[in-house]
């Protein structure tokens, strides 16, 4: 009985010994982490078109990405040789219209990120600048036999001396025409992970299912290309000019469950001879693969925009079911109203949130 009640003993302090040297659980109280503890969710990193042609290379033959107007947004200001060498210019902040500020900004040292568009060249003012925003469209390319010239991207008697001064413009383009630069990523311009996403994650994983948002390469035409009318400061109607596929939710395309939305008649990844991004050289042979026998002119069903802001060029994706004469618009004015009873009543219908 006593070796007995040794041995018992012994097991005793053994199980006591080994559970004093585990980890004890925390109180509840512990477990649960302040909200300084909290850290928010590392997202991918962008990595660039460089690292994307590794595996995707036939995405980058000549005949493909970068021959699209996508590609082709945004360039280093080294594709647009000067006739001068650069040099410091001084610009007001077009932001300011209370009153006058200016900088100085040599072009040659400066971070400029590249050109938009062909046309305005983007760059950061130096900090202490008291410009209202770090961005700016600073200046602006014109060509200039073989050559090109740096000239203003506006132009205003700011400090009313009686000569223009050079004006920096604010840059909100830079969401769609140069998504790069706001996501700090290695390319400036709209690369594959504007539409797909930051692919860090992507290129890092052994197993690529699943590391990529399908979500956001379906949501991202429309993050850039939106279709529906806007409302003015006065609450009218108005078409959205800007974007270029005015008026797609009139369409019984938009409404059809038989179409792959944009995908079915464009192509991201590769323009047509034109350029454009259609998935054929002639828009009317895009129609008749779904409308067979058809005989569709896409210059009489596909309106273009006679009154843009902009100068662009677009057509309406109604297809026929907005005319521009439905639109009741007031010819010669910049935005494009829509005042026809029939056309509102539409938009009720089908945007019962915008007609809020």
């Amino acid at each position: 009985m006593k070796r007995i009640l040794l041995i018992a003993a012994a097991i005793a302090v053994m199980v006591l010994a080994f559970g004093c040297n585990q980890p004890q659980p925390k109180p509840l109280t512990q477990q649960i982490p302040t909200a300084d503890q909290v850290k928010t969710v590392k997202t991918a990193a962008y990595i660039g078109n460089e690292t994307c042609k590794g595996c995707h290379s036939d995405k980058f033959s000549p005949d493909a990405l970068p021959h699209t107007q996508h590609f082709q947004a945004f360039k280093p200001l080294s594709d647009y040789p000067t006739d001068q060498p650069l040099g410091t210019i001084t610009v007001f902040d077009g932001q300011n219209k209370d009153k006058p500020v200016s900088t100085s900004l040599d072009l040659s040292k400066a971070k400029v990120y590249g050109v938009m568009v062909d046309d305005y060249v983007i760059a950061e003012v130096p900090d202490g600048s008291g410009f209202k925003d770090k961005l700016y469209r600073i200046a602006a390319v014109k060509k200039s036999g073989d050559k090109y010239q740096i000239v203003p991207a506006g132009q205003d008697d700011v400090n009313k001396d009686g000569k223009p001064d050079w004006v920096a413009e604010s840059f909100p383009c830079g969401p769609c025409h140069a998504p790069g630069i706001q996501a700090k990523s290695p390319d400036y311009g709209i690369t594959c992970e504007s539409c797909h996403g930051p692919a860090g994650d992507h290129a890092a994983a052994a197993d690529k299912k699943g590391t990529m948002s399908v979500s956001a390469a379906g949501d991202a035409c429309l993050k850039c290309h939106a279709s529906n009318p806007v409302k003015d400061k006065s609450g009218n109607f108005t078409t959205d000019n800007h974007h270029g596929t005015r008026d797609y939710f009139a369409s019984k395309h938009a409404q059809s469950s038989q179409v792959n939305q944009c995908l079915t008649c464009h192509n991201p990844h590769k323009a047509n001879a034109q350029g454009a991004l259609l998935i054929a050289d002639k828009p009317a042979d895009i129609c008749v693969r779904c409308h067979a026998g058809k005989n569709y002119d896409p210059d009489t069903i596909m309106w273009k925009n006679p009154t843009d802001a902009y100068g662009h060029i677009t057509r309406d994706h109604s297809f026929g079911a907005i005319k521009y004469e439905d639109l009741g618009d007031t010819p010669g004015t910049k935005p494009v109203e829509i005042t026809n009873p029939k056309v509102i009543d539409l938009i009720k219908q089908k945007l019962p949130d915008l007609a809020k």
